[in-house]
């Protein structure tokens, strides 16, 4: 799901950060914070 983000959002998730995200919520809250 992470690399699905990462194809559609066209943005790198670290490995580290990418463990930590294990709802919806946290990926959808992550991704408004890194939004370019």
């Amino acid at each position: 799901l992470i690399m699905e983000f990462e194809k559609e959002f066209n943005i790198s998730i670290p490995d580290d950060q990418a463990e930590n995200i294990t709802t919806v919520g946290q990926a959808v809250a992550y991704l408004e914070s890194h939004a370019k």
